[in-house]
């Protein structure tokens, strides 16, 4: 009986990204503006009561909400029409350019779920979009076929060249959200949360 390549040395792939998401998720714990750990518990609760009171209100907040709902169905174009058209073949960075808008949208879906947290501190971001990662890689590993052929050396490679695409994407959120927070303290207006356009209620 041929032997899965999951009792392969590629094992080394599932294994290896299961360390690292627990390693992601402990450092996401203790870092900064890392939410109430009641609140992560709860997050689809929590994501459906902000899309409920939010969507309707027809102002920034809800722009930013639009924004990311247009952005993940381009980032999902994007995957499934390079998978049905065979452009991660033909296009190598067609890969790396969705794991990177990936990382950055996941970022800023736990960036508005969590808004009072990441004002306080976004840099709790960057480990948690590396653990979701890690976490995708796992499940990769072993519900998926696509990785059966390659060898183990292309296959190291892969996993480490997206975790690090898509943390950079997450990277890239959190500086765009480290730069509305100094723009926000400069103004002595924010000091009332009800001034706040993207609002600070509880996580």
């Amino acid at each position: 009986m041929e032997t899965l390549p999951h009792f392969t040395p590629k094992l080394i792939v599932g294994v290896g990204s299961l360390l690292l998401t627990l390693v992601a998720t402990w450092a996401t714990m203790r870092t900064a503006g890392y939410p109430d750990h009641r609140a992560v518990p709860s997050w689809p609760k929590l994501l459906v009561g902000r899309l409920r009171r939010e969507l309707p209100r027809g102002d920034l907040l809800t722009g930013a909400w639009l924004a990311l709902a247009l952005w993940s169905v381009l980032v999902s174009g994007l995957h499934f029409g390079g998978v049905y058209y065979n452009v991660y073949t033909a296009r190598p960075w067609w890969d790396l350019m969705t794991h990177a808008m990936g990382g950055f949208g996941v970022a800023a879906l736990l960036a508005l779920t969590f808004r009072r947290s990441t004002l306080r501190s976004p840099t709790w971001l960057v480990p948690a979009v590396l653990a979701v990662g890690a976490g995708f890689e796992v499940y990769e590993f072993v519900f998926k076929t696509f990785w059966y052929h390659w060898s183990l050396e292309f296959y190291v490679e892969d996993t480490i060249v997206d975790l690090i695409l898509n943390t950079t994407g997450a990277a890239a959120f959190t500086a765009l959200a480290l730069l509305y927070r100094s723009r926000a303290d400069t103004r002595s207006s924010d000091a009332d949360r009800g001034d706040d356009p993207l609002g600070t209620d509880s996580d």
